[in-house]
């Protein structure tokens, strides 16, 4: 029971959208530009006055690998969850498969009721072919008739 409501949950809700890369911010550096402690500023960066030549941040590169993972590891979720929902739905289609063939009627002579009525008339019979059987062989024993 559980299993169904937690599935619905996740059958209810699609994965979001990644969001698109954001267009170029005027000014911007061309490429990405290491900075080195202890080691002097690319010349394409600083220039000769020591202003910058083109708009940047330097992220710290803890935060950067962090950034990264993050961004793996939505990738990695967004692909479980494509393969979770695929088998949940395959999960779903099985069910829903046995409920309709557990729903389909039963022939008719593989009805409970059937069965019980037959075998009724099965006894009924079987007594009867006994009982003339008996009443036969008690008649003939005593002599026929008369």
């Amino acid at each position: 029971m559980t299993f169904l409501l937690l599935s619905g949950l996740a059958w209810a809700v699609d994965m979001p959208e990644r969001l698109p890369p954001i267009a170029d911010v005027p000014g911007q550096c061309s490429m990405t530009y290491p900075i080195e402690a202890g080691k002097l500023i690319p010349s394409t960066i600083l220039g000769q006055d020591s202003k910058a030549l083109c708009s940047a941040i330097a992220v710290p590169l803890s935060d950067y690998s962090d950034l990264l993972a993050t961004e793996s590891w939505g990738k990695a979720v967004s692909e479980r969850y494509t393969i979770d929902i695929t088998a949940l739905e395959a999960d779903r289609d099985w069910y829903k498969a046995k409920l309709e063939e557990a729903n389909k009627p039963l022939p008719f002579l593989e009805r409970p009721g059937t069965q019980r009525w037959l075998g009724r008339i099965e006894t009924l019979v079987t007594v009867g072919v006994v009982t003339v059987g008996l009443g036969t062989a008690y008649h003939y024993s005593s002599g026929g008739f008369r």
